[in-house]
């Protein structure tokens, strides 16, 4: 599996069903507050900056940080050291909701992991799929033309699903294919990183206050 990481800078697992479950209880007792409108939700603990996010539930700062230790991150870790930052985002998706491409290049990180819960069942005509793909970037890391974005694969949010993704280049994007069904769609989101890595630029000095 590492190397399709490496390769295709995403691998996909999944977890334990009883795991899953454990944690899909937690976030259905979770409230929820709109995002940006045809977006999905977010929790009512989240903050515009992630790293931001200092009252996340300690069951879900767990969750994701033993998805930090786990054996897909190994040879990171064993080159760069345990994680130095470690965010936790947590999103409901439902009808309507969608996400265009993106990198997530407002906090660089090293690698990304969705975990999603809810349902099972999903399908292309349901919406509500995880496309990777790969697109086309300026002199600023930013993608040129949305529609020419090539896709790599479409992944289905079932229950227990992971999704690990590096994202230490500003090709490689993703996005949220609108959602067509009444099934609900809960993403919870770590972003694994280095406080100290050059990566972590500087973007708002760069590049303006209203860069993003």
């Amino acid at each position: 599996m590492l190397n399709e990481l490496f390769r295709d800078g995403f691998i996909v697992t999944k977890l334990p069903m009883d795991e899953a479950d454990r944690i899909l209880e937690v976030i259905k007792g979770d409230t929820f507050v709109p995002d940006r409108p045809g977006s999905p939700d977010i929790a009512f603990w989240e903050t515009d900056n992630p790293s931001q996010n200092q009252s996340v539930p300690e069951v879900y700062q767990a969750f994701v940080e033993a998805l930090g230790r786990s054996e897909f991150t190994n040879h990171i870790r064993c080159h760069m050291g345990n994680w130095s930052r470690v965010n936790v985002m947590l999103q409901r998706g439902k009808a309507g909701d969608s996400m265009e491409w993106h990198h997530d290049s407002y906090d660089p990180m090293h690698m990304v992991c969705l975990a999603y819960f809810g349902e099972d069942g999903w399908c292309p005509e349901d919406g509500g799929q995880l496309e990777i793909g790969e697109g086309d970037v300026g002199e600023e890391g930013f993608l040129l033309d949305q529609s020419a974005v090539r896709v790599r694969a479409s992944i289905s949010p079932n229950h227990g699903t992971l999704v690990w993704m590096l994202n230490t280049n500003p090709r490689w994007v993703h996005r949220v294919t609108e959602i067509q069904c009444t099934k609900t769609r809960y993403t919870l989101i770590g972003q694994f990183g280095y406080r100290e890595n050059v990566l972590r630029t500087r973007v708002s000095e760069k590049y303006g206050p209203t860069w993003r």
